[in-house]
């Protein structure tokens, strides 16, 4: 008894070190993510361009991450005076995703075929973000699928009916033989 006693006490007690680590792991987490840099905070992207899908080298970047398609967008400092002539100044500017300050957006970016290699405007960071499904293409998809299964469809039906024709010619020639039609 006294050993099952000693065996309960130093589970609760393991639990409750558990429990404190991840509070103390959590504190050390948001104290970590308060002030930071202030470019990292001070960030604005605006969406530039539709959603494309990723070059097959890039699948594993977050910006493709979880549907293989990308966008660009431009990000500037929110201190900085706003880029003039922006042909999306109607779009609301947004952050990126939070607990990606320190991710790919800032350094990986890769220019498309058709935009120059500098920023379009003196302030602005071009990078890539993440966006949904593209959805000319999952109709595509779609249909293929569609058109696939009714060409699966026919074919099953057809092998169904040559079946059946072939059986029923041979119940047929069967019953004849069983009843003297057919004398050999």
């Amino acid at each position: 008894m006294r050993l099952l006693s000693t065996l309960a006490t130093n589970t609760v007690i393991y639990i409750l070190l558990c429990c404190l680590s991840a509070v103390t792991i959590a504190l050390d987490i948001d104290s970590q993510a308060g002030p930071q840099n202030g470019t990292h905070q001070e960030l604005i992207c605006i969406p530039f361009g539709v959603c494309e899908p990723c070059p097959s080298d890039e699948l594993d970047k977050p910006f493709c991450q979880p549907f293989g398609n990308r966008r660009l967008i431009h990000c500037h400092n929110s201190t900085s005076s706003t880029p003039s002539g922006s042909s999306n100044a109607h779009e609301v500017p947004r952050l990126p995703p939070p607990g990606q300050h320190n991710n790919d957006y800032e350094h990986e970016y890769h220019p498309p075929p058709s935009s120059p290699h500098s920023p379009s405007s003196v302030g602005e960071t071009p990078a890539w973000e993440s966006c949904g499904r593209i959805v000319s293409q999952e109709r595509a998809d779609f249909y293929e699928f569609i058109a696939c299964n009714v060409l699966f469809a026919i074919g099953a039906i057809l092998v169904v009916y040559v079946r059946s024709r072939r059986q029923h010619a041979l119940h047929a020639r069967q019953l004849a033989a069983r009843i003297g039609l057919i004398r050999r």
